[in-house]
């Protein structure tokens, strides 16, 4: 172990230095950093490039623990630039408050020989009363103590009858004894630091004030305890008196509560009033200071503080606590998040006790209280509620503990609950007692040995990249000892095969059944991860399992022998060549156990898990399959010719090929399967794919799916002059462009602007499909559950007609009612029903068994309706039953939506429903770098999520390709042909084979989309919800008037829509001028910007939030009470799905529109909508649609663009956002 830590300037870069700078001496780096530490935090975005970084270079981690007491340390001192005492250290760099562990320690000592010496215990003595309950007193001091890696000692003032409602009676122990209790202590282990709680008497706090003072205590941490959190006085007050005359004066730090110091300046005789500000906190904390401590924490938890940093007069305004210390080198303030939970049991104890062992560990005061607030924030997060009051914080929640001992973490698996379940469904499957007893049909048993051939092959190869992976040569050798053990098995596959006909090359061009693909892509994606043990863990099924099954077989009297064709197949795996193979892959896995952390372990046993229910699904193919396997035809070398690419066909029944390959039975939709890894929100992830070094990828090859013949043209960046999204808008000149002067006042491209829009795609190549050679997928994935099949077509007309559901095309399923009906796979519905979801929505009832049909579709509904589940779950399983990327493949599937923000909601939901099968995914959007997207496509990633521009930015620069894509999306079409897309839709879709499976979705219904639908889509299913025509959200209730009093409500959360950016601006400037919380974003605004107004809208931390319309689409903020049309939106269509962002999830909302005559253009198609959304029409509008002229107008208005705009200013945001708050109204 190489530590380095408690060094100053902490710095992500000095991290990011250290790793790219590691040379090939340094693999199996791990990286702790003290999460207990504010100043080593790291942020998600730093973590992720240190993690990939080291992950690249070393197979290395990088994780989060608090530092224990017996660790090895390397001197700062020590070390100069790479160089230690004068020896090379290859690849080392110095790396402050980390601590680098090396994965081979002996092999490390015997290079470098460093020094080391062991850490002293800090031992720390507690003078507290206990707490029955657990939760507070000696008892929470001694778990704080245990986390923090200290020696814990006690002596007890008094026993409480206590629990988490309260304090019932307490037990004072005699002082004389407590002084002999703390003697004894003192007298032979001796004392760091000392921590008081409850004293409980007058006498005992001079016992205690003497021992201090015989002892020389250095320092202390007096709790003065005199009440309980439910409320029950601990000290009586004649104590106090002798608390601040004999214990103050000798104390290190004080940490009362509020109540407590108030309690203590009253009998000081210090007046002072209750706290209104954070002025009077502090006065309170500097009187205490002037009482006798070095130094006092004043602690804020019974005093939480609003928004505007004044003392909270209600729950629902708190916002912040203060922490107030005060002392010798001044005042500190320490704010954190005000956290609603009842979980704070103990956290006035458990928090000194923290600060002295941080105290004993030699850190400085303000660090050591940060530290604490830390551990206790995080202790109340973490908290599991116990009892019917105040529960505990989790004390433990940043111990480092192993659930296992050495050399049992294979045991440790087999043994855990959630592993039972699985894995006595795989060793005791029907398919194993069918061979056991020789019923099991010759058949199945073939189809099964073929695929099992199939698959270890690419076991192999996985091992193999184990041994690449691998650290040292030991580890080498023994993945490939195990390499040539399953050389050996795969022989005996063979000689089996042979002697029912089939040679070793007939096995080698047969398909891979669905299970077989799964299991591959899972243990390949792991190989190609870079994590090592992931990998050996992912084969551990395998290895030991059929190790288990056969000497189960083996013993059991009743399996058949003389005469069974299966035998043979059990004797091989308890040979003594098998065991000796199981038992080497064995030991290496416990060899690297012992060096887990507690989450690592949990990952390693859901990866186990995973690949147990892989196994058991071979098992599952094998029951199911019915055919015979043939050998090859003279057909097959014909075929052969024509691709590179095995094909599959899943029919119902039997199929039988022309070429004469074999016969498969009906295969179930795969439960298991997917990609491995995936980082934070499905954005990262590892992948079998990487970066193309030519100049591009090449034209569609019916031979090669990579072929790199041709490459895609260049073409200009983004932006004109002024460059970038909304920099100089997507002009390649003039003074117009995307985004100039807003929607409203200078049009998509503007009148006098640039064509970079119509020039987007130039470089793209036409593509030629031949689809009799081009490898074939599968798309149909659903079957009708019973229930759904015994509906009647009355009951499906009821249905429909309740939901305002109209249909069209043949033969469309019936909706399901139930998300079990909708005959997901398991992995699939386990992590909607976690989601706690009751029902389909009526979206989803119809559009999933339309989508799992594998049909093209088309779906019209109001947003916030679920339709991004409707079309990403068929999608989840569309991909689990394609074969796995290969190097230079592109996506699976394409979703391409209307804005950023959309495509950020998409990818969120994808990242969360796909997780268990660890898809990959990237968002592919404009305004934001294009380096950590280009990287994610290269790397390979199953699902990208896409803004047209910018994905044909990246086919135009060659940095992914769609000729793999089988499943494309098209969300918010109606909006994308509205921003102009539509040339680019239509040269993105030019790039993808024509047999896909097309899903279109849409608010409304004009005749572009129907003539894109029309052009793009075969025989396609369709489903609408509301009317056909401009159907505004029956919900809500709409008023065309003016805003006069709507945010005198503090309960409303209120979007405000305007024309252009300039509008919102001022509007947004004015409001916060005027004391209203109001933010805004426009297209503008830099991407951090735009997150953060959209979080503070979220939490309701600004309910005021001004758009254009970039915002009025895809933009999931729940509980909008009131949507304020400031503009009237220069085409109905903005409109609907401007107040669409209010009503949402059947909730009531409103939405309110100044009308002037000045839009009497659109007065007519306004009274169309409310008409048909029965709402109120005021007289006044009627009369300016009957005399104001045609309905619609122009769709973006007249006039000029206005060019781009500057973006965000320096080091803060802007327009609006940047304006001082007045005097708040709010």
């Amino acid at each position: 172990m190489l530590p380095f830590r408690a060094f100053p300037n902490f710095q992500p870069k000095a991290l990011l230095e250290f790793g790219s700078q590691l040379g090939p001496g340094n693999s199996g780096i791990r990286i702790h950093i003290d999460m207990a530490d504010p100043e080593t935090y790291l942020g998600e975005g730093d973590q992720s490039l240190i993690k990939d970084c080291l992950k690249e270079k070393t197979g290395g981690s990088l994780e989060y623990m608090v530092f224990r007491a017996h660790v090895r340390i390397l001197w700062h001192e020590h070390m100069v630039g790479r160089e230690w005492r004068g020896m090379k250290i290859p690849g080392l760099v110095h790396l402050p408050q980390c601590v680098l562990t090396h994965s081979n320690l002996q092999e490390l000592n015997k290079s470098f020989h460093h020094q080391t010496f062991e850490m002293n215990t800090k031992r720390v003595l507690v003078i507290a009363g206990s707490d029955s309950s657990g939760g507070a007193g000696l008892e929470a001091d001694q778990k704080v103590i245990a986390a923090h890696g200290c020696y814990a000692m006690t002596a007890t003032t008094a026993l409480t009858a206590q629990n988490t409602l309260g304090v019932q009676d307490v037990h004072r122990t005699p002082p004389a004894f407590v002084r002999k209790q703390i003697n004894a202590v003192f007298d032979d282990v001796a004392v760091d630091v000392v921590k008081t709680g409850m004293l409980a008497s007058a006498d005992t706090i001079e016992v205690v004030a003497d021992a201090l003072r015989r002892y020389n205590v250095s320092t202390s941490v007096v709790d003065p305890v005199m009440v309980s959190t439910s409320g029950s006085q601990l000290l009586p007050e004649d104590a106090v008196s002798t608390l601040i005359d004999k214990l103050l004066p000798l104390t290190t730090i004080l940490t009362p509560n509020l109540p407590e110091a108030l309690l203590l300046l009253k009998i000081a005789g210090i007046p002072v009033k209750d706290p209104e500000t954070v002025d009077d906190i502090v006065a309170i904390a500097k009187n205490i200071h002037a009482l006798g401590p070095k130094w006092v924490l004043l602690k804020g938890g019974h005093l939480p503080l609003t928004k505007g940093r004044l003392v909270s007069k209600g729950k629902e305004d708190r916002e912040v606590i203060l922490n107030v210390l005060a002392g010798e080198s001044g005042v500190s303030l320490m704010e954190s998040e005000y956290i609603d939970s009842q979980n704070t049991h103990g956290t006035g104890c458990s928090l000194a006790s923290a600060i002295a062992c941080n105290l004993a560990a030699g850190v400085t005061m303000v660090k050591a209280v940060k530290k604490a607030n830390l551990y206790i924030e995080t202790g109340i997060k973490t908290s599991t509620s116990l009892g019917r009051g105040n529960g505990p914080i989790n004390h433990f929640h940043s111990m480092f503990i192993l659930p296992f001992t050495p050399g049992s973490f294979i045991s440790y698996l087999l043994d855990r609950e959630d592993v039972q379940a699985p894995w006595k469904q795989y060793t005791e499957h029907a398919f194993v007692q069918q061979m056991g007893d020789g019923t099991l049909p010759l058949e199945k048993f073939m189809y099964y040995l073929v695929q099992d051939y199939l698959f270890l092959v690419q076991f192999a190869r996985a091992t193999a990249l184990g041994a690449y992976k691998s650290s040292s040569l030991a580890d080498i050798g023994q993945s490939v000892q195990q390499v040539v053990t399953l050389r050996e098995e795969i022989k005996l596959h063979i000689e089996f095969c042979r002697e029912y006909g089939l040679s070793e090359e007939d096995i080698i061009h047969q398909e891979e059944d669905q299970a077989t693909t799964a299991y591959t892509r899972y243990v390949l994606d792991i190989g190609q991860s870079q994590d090592w043990l992931a990998l050996q863990i992912a084969q551990l099924p395998c290895l030991v399992g059929y190790g288990v099954i056969a000497k189960r077989l083996h013993e059991d009297p009743s399996t058949a022998r003389v005469g069974s064709r299966y035998w043979k197949w059990i004797e091989q795996y308890v040979a003594i060549e098998y065991r000796e193979a199981m038992m080497r892959g064995s030991d290496l896995i416990e060899k690297h156990a012992a060096k887990l952390s507690p989450s690592r372990v949990e990952e390693l046993a859901q990866i186990f898990i995973h690949a147990t229910n892989m196994e058991r699904g071979f098992w599952d193919m094998g029951l199911r399959a019915g055919g015979e396997v043939h050998r090859l035809s003279a057909s097959y070398y014909f075929l052969r010719g024509l691709s590179h690419l095995e094909t599959r066909s899943l029919s119902a029944g039997r199929v039988s090929f022309d070429s004469g390959l074999y016969s498969s039975l009906y295969i179930n939709n795969m439960s298991y399967g997917g990609g491995y890894g995936g980082g934070r929100d499905g954005g990262r992830g590892y992948s079998n794919g990487y970066a193309n070094s030519s100049a591009g990828y090449g034209s569609y090859d019916s031979h090669d799916y990579t072929s790199q013949q041709t490459s895609y043209g260049g073409g200009g960046g983004y932006g004109g002059g002024g460059g970038g999204y909304g920099g100089g808008g997507y002009s390649g000149g003039g003074g117009g462009g995307y985004g100039g002067g807003g929607y409203g006042g200078g049009g998509f491209g503007g009148r006098d602007g640039g064509d970079r829009m119509s020039q987007l795609g130039q470089g793209l190549k036409q593509q030629e499909w031949d689809l009799d050679t081009m490898p074939k997928f599968e798309k149909s994935f659903y079957k009708e559950d019973p229930a759904v099949t015994a509906r009647s077509d009355a009951e499906v007309e009821a249905y429909r007609k309740e939901h305002q559901m109209t249909v069209q095309g043949k033969n469309i399923p019936k909706p399901v009612t139930t998300f079990d009906e909708a005959g997901f796979p398991s992995y699939v519905m386990n992590e909607v029903k976690a989601q706690g979801f009751a029902k389909p929505t009526a979206i989803q009832a119809q559009g999933w068994p339309m989508a799992l049909s594998g049909r093209d579709v088309v779906g019209v509904a109001e947003t916030g309706s679920g339709k991004t589940l409707t079309y990403c779950l068929p999608a989840i399983v569309h991909i689990n039953a394609q074969p796995l990327l290969a190097p230079g493949d592109g996506p699976i599937v394409l979703i391409l939506a209307p804005t950023r923000e959309l495509a950020v909601q998409i990818q969120q939901e994808i990242s969360k429903f796909g997780k268990s099968s660890r898809i990959r995914n990237t968002c592919v959007y404009g305004g934001v770098p294009k380096g950590p997207q280009i990287r994610d496509l290269a790397r390979g990633v199953e699902v990208c999520i896409a803004t047209p521009g910018r994905l044909i930015d990246m086919l135009e620069a060659g940095k992914t390709n769609l000729r793999r894509v089988t499943y494309l999306v098209l969300d918010e079409a109606d909006r994308m042909l509205d921003m102009g897309f539509e040339p680019q839709i239509r040269k993105i879709i030019g790039q993808i084979r024509p047999d896909r499976q097309t899903c279109m979705w849409s608010a409304t219904w004009p005749k572009e989309v129907r003539q894109l639908a029309s052009d793009y889509q075969n025989d396609w299913i369709q489903v609408n919800l509301g009317s056909m025509d401009l159907s505004a959200h029956h919900r809500i209730q709409q008023i065309v008037e003016h805003l006069e009093t709507i945010m005198s409500d503090k309960e409303n959360k209120i979007l405000i829509f305007t024309g252009t950016k300039r509008v919102a601006d001022e509007i947004t400037r004015f409001l916060r001028q005027d004391g209203w919380p109001a933010l805004s974003i426009h297209g503008d605004k830099q991407q951090n910007e735009r997150d953060w107004v959209l979080n503070e809208f979220k939490t309701g931390k600004s309910p005021i939030m001004v758009a254009t319309d970039v915002a009025s689409r895809g933009i999931d903020v729940r509980n909008i009470t009131h949507v304020f049309n400031y503009d009237y939106p220069n085409n109905s269509e903005d409109y609907v799905h401007r107040i669409g962002r209010t009503g949402r999830a059947g909730a009531n909302g409103t939405a309110i529109t100044l009308f002037t005559t000045e839009n009497s253009k659109q007065a007519r198609d306004l009274v169309q909508i409310l008409t048909e959304s029965k709402q109120q029409i005021d007289p006044r509008l009627h009369e300016m649609a009957r005399y104001g002229g045609g309905g619609g107008g122009g769709r973006w208005g007249g006039g000029r663009g206005r060019g781009g705009g500057r973006g965000g200013g320096r080091g803060g945001w802007s327009g609006g956002n940047a304006a001082p708050m007045g005097n708040s109204r709010w």
